[in-house]
């Protein structure tokens, strides 16, 4: 029985590690795919990204004249649809005076967000024949198709643990055992952000590090929820410790009251003896 409950307890060991490491990816994601994350970091990329052989700026900086002239016309926003890109750009007339950097900035920040919270009309892996493009990748639905893998996977974690627990045979084992797990899967997740950085393709690198911008908050979340998991083994182990300690002790008072009421009538008439003399030559 026991090396079946050893075995048991190093599958579901193996299988909590690789729970934690995808639940960690997953979070990370999630995370990372939070608008402002998105807006912050895709804008440079956006900025060349090829559609159908044009860029954003290239449609802003060809827009910007007819843009000059219709605002001159008292008009308060420049309203146009780019057959290339198939996205209808929205420019207020206010930000013409800032040039056409700022023009391209405002395109390219109102370009991000039609693409972040577009409503597609597809399921998250049939998106990218059904769309023809990968930019559903950095919007909002795929923020919360990595958020429900999350929280399926948390779920999944915290059944472990308690199956874990039930095949150890100390109890603070447990603990111990998953914590270790949980600060050895987060590893990964410490240094992600600077591994992606040294891709060479200065495109690519950038289009990785907003998937995982959030890769080092992750990191800190599961290293100090397995300090956790540590701390409160460690602690169980030394109560526990501390009860075997009292246990013993008690069980040797024990014994000292029983052979006391054990004692022979010789030996109490001896201790009477004893107490009487002591109170005379007092």
């Amino acid at each position: 029985m026991g090396v079946i409950r050893s075995i048991l307890l190093v599958f579901v060991s193996v299988l909590f590690f690789v729970s934690l490491l995808a639940g960690g990816l997953f979070l990370t994601l999630s995370l990372s795919l939070d608008y402002d994350n998105v807006k912050t970091g895709i804008s440079s990329t956006v900025q060349e990204l090829d559609i159908n052989g044009m860029t954003i700026s290239k449609i802003m900086e060809d827009a910007y004249p007819l843009m000059e002239i219709y605002c001159m016309q008292n008009n308060s926003e420049f309203v146009f649809k780019d057959p290339s890109s198939g996205h209808t750009f929205s420019i207020p007339c206010e930000i013409l005076p800032q040039g056409p950097q700022a023009i391209v900035n405002y395109g390219i920040n109102d370009f991000v967000e039609q693409v972040y919270y577009k409503e597609y009309d597809c399921n998250f892996w049939d998106c990218l024949e059904k769309t023809g493009s990968p930019l559903f990748l950095i919007s909002a639905k795929a923020k919360g198709y990595w958020h429900s893998k999350f929280y399926f996977l948390l779920l999944l974690s915290v059944i472990l643990i308690g199956v874990s627990f039930l095949l150890v045979e100390k109890k603070s084992n447990s603990f111990i055992i998953t914590g270790a797990l949980i600060v050895a899967s987060s590893l990964p997740f410490m240094k992600l952000e600077s591994i992606i950085s040294l891709f060479s393709d200065n495109y690519l690198s950038g289009i990785l590090i907003v998937f995982f911008s959030e890769a080092s908050n992750v990191f800190w979340i599961m290293l100090v929820s397995g300090i956790v998991f540590l701390v409160a083994g460690i602690l169980l182990k030394l109560f526990g410790i501390g009860f075997k300690i009292s246990g013993i002790f008690s069980k040797i008072n024990e014994k000292i009251s029983k052979n006391k009421m054990t004692a022979s009538p010789k030996e109490v008439g001896k201790e009477i003896s004893k107490n009487l003399k002591d109170k005379k030559s007092k």
